[in-house]
């Protein structure tokens, strides 16, 4: 149960940030909306977890607790870079002047996954439903990394799935709500957040947790 609530409280940082953030530019996010974007994210989870245990499965287990830990540090630390990355991948795509869905839905989620905020890509103030999927799917790429190497350390899938979704949501409303009162006042990053919560399970894992 531990090993599962740090694991989700890693994924819903990208969430919270990005939840802030539009809360801080008033763009309005339904209860509907939040729903799907965490249905989305946690069953993403739950597929990653899936793969994980069938690949869990066909490995010894002193070679898996090896492969979970070394990955585990690894996107770790690709996490505590994070705001680094978004950078670069803010810069790369700085050549497009309006981003529109009707480009490679692949490039959107990555846009997205650097800016949240070009989700609202009509500048309506309130997210679409078309807007919350690439949003969510953009939200998701973690989940399916993280989740296939914390297959590896036997967590209970139905439980973090359902936490996840449970969270998620709750996150996601606190952000919203943080980011109006704080407004455009603080610029806050928390990727190092996730990335010490998945270097510490990794940690765990090598010690026998």
């Amino acid at each position: 149960m531990v090993q599962s609530l740090i694991l989700v409280f890693a994924l819903c940082m990208d969430t919270f940030v990005a939840s802030m953030a539009y809360g801080a530019h008033r763009v309005e996010v339904s209860w509907g909306k939040a729903v799907l974007l965490n249905a989305i994210c946690s069953g993403s989870l739950g597929l990653a977890l899936g793969l994980g245990t069938v690949l869990d499965a066909l490995v010894p287990e002193n070679l898996a607790r090896v492969i979970c830990t070394v990955s585990l540090i690894l996107l770790g630390l690709v996490k505590c870079l994070d705001y680094g990355i978004k950078e670069m991948i803010n810069r790369s795509l700085s050549s497009v002047r309006s981003l529109r869905f009707s480009l490679s839905g692949l490039q959107v989620i990555i846009h997205i996954y650097g800016d949240p905020m070009a989700a609202d890509a009509d500048n309506s103030k309130s997210l679409g439903w078309r807007e919350t999927i690439f949003l969510a799917l953009a939200m998701s790429i973690d989940s399916l990394g993280v989740g296939t190497m914390a297959a590896f350390l036997d967590l209970s899938g139905m439980f973090t799935v359902a936490l996840a979704f449970v969270l998620g949501i709750g996150t996601m409303e606190a952000g919203l709500w943080l980011g109006k009162k704080a407004a455009m006042r603080w610029n806050c990053d928390l990727g190092w957040v996730s990335g010490a919560l998945l270097i510490a399970l990794g940690v765990m894992k090598a010690l026998g947790g």
